[in-house]
């Protein structure tokens, strides 16, 4: 072979055999740039999950006063003369929770109309009236509002509250009237209540001086949970909850479950 041939094929082969091993400088770049590339997926994956934990998890919340996302009506009736209905779950005859029959629904409002805040303070100061002497009633922005709230179509929702105070025991106060609510829905009225106020531990019906049967709802009670009480009128395209909820488990009850239920069927507490 003659020496043009062997450099010819020198050539040929340093030709074929492409460019040369990347120094490790470019390697160490290369490695740098990848890790990058994973963190931000990593990122983006994890920023995506936690979008679909929050849809997941984060409860619908209802308006104030209206049913709430949890399990049905309990079964106890331990006061009072219970309706038949009330001595078993509205669920019993269908084997599965009950759903309220009224969905809230709120109405944006720019402004409430001068009628109706009158009207929910008119509220307010029926509510304080109907606290017996002895207690005093803050003046707290806070716990003592009287709070109007479009709801459904046409209808208000109006939200009054109240804490009372005596001997170091705290005891609040909450109205929630609302128009334009419908009717009661099928069922007894332990049903509808559940419908306009939420869950219950137990309920049983009283029948007021007026002769107007109201469901009386409680939850806790045992142990070191206070006991609260919600007495719920449904009829006339309106719904009334008057609540007593004792701040502790010690702390007394400002009104009897009888009271409640008389303040619930009150005209003071229609909208």
């Amino acid at each position: 072979m003659r020496d043009n041939d062997v450099r010819d094929l020198l050539l040929r082969v340093a030709g074929e055999a492409g460019p040369p091993p990347p120094t490790r400088e470019a390697m160490l770049a290369a490695g740098h740039r990848a890790r990058g590339r994973r963190r931000m997926w990593w990122a983006g994956g994890s920023g995506l999950a936690a979008l679909a934990a929050v849809a997941v998890l984060t409860p619908v919340l209802s308006a104030p006063g209206g049913p709430a996302p949890v399990a049905g009506p309990g079964t106890q009736s331990t006061q009072g003369t219970p309706s038949a209905a009330t001595a078993s779950s509205p669920a019993a005859a269908g084997g599965d929770s009950p759903r309220p029959v009224k969905s809230p629904t709120g109405r944006p409002v720019s402004g409430v109309p001068a009628a109706q805040q009158q009207r929910a303070d008119a509220m307010l100061a029926a509510l304080t009236g109907a606290v017996p002497a002895g207690y005093t009633m803050p003046d707290d922005p806070r716990t003592r509002f009287a709070m109007v709230e479009g709801w459904q179509q046409t209808g208000w929702l109006y939200w009054i509250g109240l804490d009372v105070h005596r001997d170091g025991q705290v005891v609040t106060l909450r109205v929630s009237s609302f128009t334009d609510y419908g009717g009661p829905g099928p069922g007894d009225l332990c049903t509808a209540a559940y419908a306009a106020a939420g869950s219950y531990d137990g309920c049983t019906v009283l029948t007021t001086s007026t002769g107007t049967p109201i469901a009386v709802t409680w939850r806790g009670g045992k142990g070191n949970v206070p006991r609260e009480v919600r007495a719920v009128w449904v009829a006339d395209d309106r719904a009334v909850s008057v609540q007593q909820s004792p701040r502790g488990p010690h702390d007394q009850p400002v009104f009897t479950d009888q009271q409640l239920a008389e303040m619930a069927v009150s005209p003071d507490f229609r909208g």
